[in-house]
């Protein structure tokens, strides 16, 4: 038997929930990058070396992203944001033997290639630029119950902020360094799709 300790295995999620209404409507996740990827497959390209499991968060026809074959996990719990794919995600992360989860959202192409060992031990998120990144976070499977039972609290001011939540949980900051363009970069309007696709073009991967 091993002297050391076996490595924790992790799950990855990519919250690819949204409705990307400043964009037109369309899957922010399943936008061209390049000639040959897409903005899923960069998130993707960053967390799968390190990940026992990968998944994707997501509501509607799952046979759009049938290309990556990976599980499409829809949202169960109706109009609680975020935190439903998170709850989704830990579900089966659990099922995956999983001891921790980390959540990406899928329109964030140029995380750092080693976020997921940086986020860990959970719970922990990322923050950069002095702002904290509540859904580039590690989740410890273990708070599954605890986030069921918080959505089942009646209604309040901040029963669906994300933070909320992982304060209950102690969440640890991760500060990130200084960077062009930032870190968690995500893509909301043309314009910064147009400015992830230049920085692509300029040679710009993961960093």
């Amino acid at each position: 038997m091993s002297a050391f300790p076996s490595p924790p295995r992790i799950a990855a999620l990519v919250l690819a929930g949204g409705t990307g209404s400043r964009m037109g409507g369309c899957d922010k996740a399943l936008l061209p990058l390049s000639q040959t990827q897409t903005v899923l497959d960069y998130v993707l390209t960053a967390l799968r070396p390190h990940c026992a499991a990968l998944a994707i968060s997501a509501n509607g026809d799952a046979s759009r992203f049938a290309a990556w074959n990976l599980p499409v996990l829809p949202d169960t719990q109706v109009e609680m944001g975020p935190l439903a794919g998170i709850l989704e995600g830990l579900r089966w992360a659990e099922s995956q033997n999983c001891s921790a989860l980390i959540t990406v959202p899928g329109d964030t192409p140029f995380i750092p290639v080693d976020l997921p060992q940086l986020l860990l031990p959970a719970p922990a998120v990322a923050v950069s630029d002095n702002r904290q990144h509540h859904l580039v976070a590690s989740w410890p499977t273990a708070c599954r119950a605890a986030l069921e039972e918080w959505l089942k609290q009646p209604d309040h001011k901040d029963k669906l902020r994300i933070r909320c939540f992982a304060a209950t949980l102690g969440v640890r900051d991760v500060i990130f360094p200084a960077h062009t363009p930032d870190l968690f970069f995500n893509i909301n309007t043309p314009d910064e799709y147009a400015y992830a696709r230049k920085l692509v073009r300029g040679g710009l991967t993961h960093v």
